[in-house]
């Protein structure tokens, strides 16, 4: 049972540091700020969130394989797509626009610092003894 609340803390924990990296993109590329850098942050961030990923999931599941339908399946239909219906309801509509427009675009980039971080962390982590 303490296998399966880790790991849905852990799918919660990526869906919020979701929300913390399309919320840094959407202010960074507001007119006259960072614009022609975007993709620079794009990819900064996501290898950024990714190191984050790595550790959580290394410290928090270690190796056990069996954690990466538990945290990736809830994450991706489930907190996901909560948090974002929460963000679009929170926010106003151009913001919300920005938000939209670089959830989509960096959606596959997203998809891969999760799955990087979820299983680099479970193949980089020591063995647990058993409990």
């Amino acid at each position: 049972m303490r296998f399966f609340v880790r790991s849905q803390v852990l799918g919660i924990l990526f869906a919020l540091f979701w929300v913390v990296y399309i919320n840094i993109l959407a202010f960074m590329d507001q007119p006259g700020r960072a614009m022609q850098y975007i993709n620079w942050f794009v990819y900064g961030f996501g290898f950024l969130f990714a190191i984050i990923y790595f550790l959580i999931t290394k410290y928090l599941i270690g190796r056990n394989w069996r954690a990466v339908p538990l945290i990736l399946i809830p994450y991706f239909l489930v907190y996901q797509p909560m948090l974002h219906q929460l963000l679009f309801s929170l926010v106003h509509d151009g913001y919300g626009m920005t938000v939209k427009f670089l959830s989509l675009s960096t959606g596959t980039i997203n998809f891969m610092m999760v799955l990087f971080g979820v299983i680099f962390g479970i193949i980089f982590s020591g063995r647990q003894p058993k409990s």
